[in-house]
């Protein structure tokens, strides 16, 4: 009798880890290598660069056996953003010289509104897809002074989540996402890039 209560409590037990957590803490970063912008003499060019870190909050919305959705909450501690621009000075009474200059500003801000769709959700391995606003605050105005210091950003992508013991996960994605003044600025030159990004889910309950 005590051996198939013991039995019955182990079962019961890992048929609960099975669960994943309703709420967790993860870090992530990612970096862009090459950011689609406005070059320092008109056209559009891939030399510019994007990276970030932030620090998230999730909270799953169901629990069915193939699919769970995640709103998820990111905090920006720092974004940093490198990017072409141009330098125009006065050489002569009706002439100008236009420089290219490579320009760095960084960020923080966040991202309020997120959602993760995980497929397989009781599983080790788990595909998902993912999308989120955010707003971020640049130390200068960006790109210039014909810019704005506050900018929003729309984001989508894909991944894979790896389920560890203890409630733990690392995550490999991908994002593709969009950054500029919502037209607020003299001049809004966008930037658009593709991010590969590494996360870890530290805490779960």
């Amino acid at each position: 009798m005590a051996l198939a209560l013991t039995a019955f409590f182990v079962i019961a037990a890992a048929a609960q880890n099975d669960d994943p957590p309703k709420n967790e803490l993860s870090v992530w970063g990612g970096f862009a290598p090459a950011v689609r912008t406005f070059g320092p003499v008109g056209g559009r060019t891939w030399d510019a660069q994007y990276g970030m870190a932030a620090l998230r909050y999730s909270r799953r919305f169901n629990n069915s056996d193939w699919l769970n959705i995640k709103y998820t909450l990111d905090a920006i501690p720092v974004a940093v953003l490198h990017y072409p621009d141009r330098v125009i000075t006065q050489t002569g009474p009706n002439t100008v010289r236009v420089d290219p200059v490579k320009e760095t500003k960084y960020a923080f801000g966040g991202s309020p509104f997120g959602l993760q769709f995980n497929f397989r959700p009781k599983k080790k391995l788990q595909p998902f897809l993912a999308l989120s606003l955010s707003a971020l605050i640049f130390n200068k105005t960006t790109p210039n002074d014909l810019g704005q210091r506050l900018n929003f950003g729309s984001e989508g992508g894909a991944g894979i989540e790896y389920r560890l013991s203890n409630k733990k996960a690392v995550t490999f994605g991908y994002k593709w996402y969009h950054i500029s003044n919502a037209s607020r600025g003299e001049i809004n030159p966008g930037y658009d890039g593709q991010m590969l990004y590494l996360g870890y889910t530290f805490w779960g309950k």
